[in-house]
């Protein structure tokens, strides 16, 4: 079955490119991990630990943890008129794509942590909160905390190592959900690298339920806060949120399986966002794509999960006549649970 899809930057609006796509049929192959080690295929590691593609493992040897720092800041501070917030970082460190034009091509891995790093640098800004999980004092009154509910990257022109890498946000707070939207510059070409939409949801700590935001809440960032973030930051075409598979794990490939580590958990007692962009990341790459050929990440999160739990990553891929891929994604527990469904485009 062939079906018509076509492929372009969501952010700066640049073609990648149209394709005609066929499904491949499902399939059922496993790159198994157990607790620190890989059983076979190949490893993610770099300079600053985060993922990137190298060489065959052995039995043993020991996978390096998922869940890393961002790359150092070197600056930051509010933007025009306290509407958005900015921050430079020194990427000279950070992993990058073997393969890659002169080998420096940065992962996107190190842009997705970028982004998570800016938004948690942002809150900490305005609440007061230095703390790796900020929280204002109203939060704390209440029990809350954020959590990412989507996310969705398009990513433009990765910047290379040795290059100067600018990143700001704007903050919309809602009832229901909080907003965030993302530009990632890269100053020493002038180009965009990456942008990025975002939803938040506040959680009480105790209860794991839902919170609906008081208006008294959101007042509270009336002045630091705005409508048209696409404006504000510069990008008139943010990313856009994409229909995601209904598959079940039956009807796709298992592609890669992992077993939850200490190193994967975060400070609010769960798996770190970032961590499952490795897992998804990881399975894409089993699937034949290089890390600098992605366009589009679109991640739906839907449940957490926790230390020991096994996890299993199926993905839907068609193939264009001209070699692109779409892979969709569905990570679960291997008991059944729904962990997140994403679909990741690659030209």
């Amino acid at each position: 079955m062939k079906l018509a899809v076509a492929s372009k930057c969501g952010a700066c609006g640049g073609q990648v490119r149209s394709r005609a796509l066929r499904r491949d049929g499902p399939g059922r192959s496993a790159s198994r991990w157990s607790r620190g080690t890989r059983r076979h295929g190949t490893q993610y590691s770099g300079e600053c630990g985060t993922a990137l593609r190298a060489q065959g493992l052995q039995v043993g040897d020991v996978e390096r943890t998922r869940l890393v720092p961002a790359p150092p800041k070197t600056g930051g501070g509010f933007g025009a008129k306290g509407r958005s917030y900015v921050e430079r970082f020194d990427v000279q460190g950070c992993e990058t794509i073997p393969g890659s034009a002169s080998g420096q091509v940065i992962s996107p891995i190190v842009v997705t942590k970028i982004v998570e790093s800016l938004a948690i640098g942002h809150f900490q800004t305005l609440s007061g909160d230095t703390s790796d999980v900020p929280r204002s004092k109203e939060m704390k009154d209440l029990d809350l905390t954020f959590m990412l509910s989507r996310i969705t990257f398009s990513f433009c022109d990765l910047p290379a190592r040795g290059d100067a890498v600018e990143a700001e946000t704007c903050f919309k707070p809602q009832k229901v959900s909080f907003k965030r939207d993302f530009a990632v510059r890269n100053k020493t070409s002038g180009k965009l690298a990456a942008a990025a939409t975002s939803t938040y949801v506040l959680v009480n700590v105790k209860t794991r339920k839902l919170f609906i935001a008081p208006k008294e809440m959101i007042d509270l960032y009336k002045d630091t806060s705005t409508k048209d973030t696409s404006a504000q930051l510069g990008v008139p075409n943010l990313p856009k949120k994409s229909k995601l598979g209904s598959f079940t794990s039956e009807e796709a490939k298992l592609s890669s399986s992992f077993v939850v580590e200490q190193s994967d958990i975060d400070l609010n007692g769960h798996v770190g966002a970032s961590v499952y962009i490795h897992w998804i990341l990881d399975s894409a790459v089993e699937e034949g794509v290089r890390l600098d050929a992605i366009s589009t990440l679109d991640i739906e999160y839907k449940e957490e999960c926790f230390l020991g739990e096994n996890i299993e990553c199926y993905t839907q891929t068609t193939t264009g006549e001209d070699g692109g891929r779409e892979i969709n994604h569905l990570v679960q527990t291997q008991e059944g649970k729904i962990l997140l469904r994403a679909k990741s485009l690659w030209h």
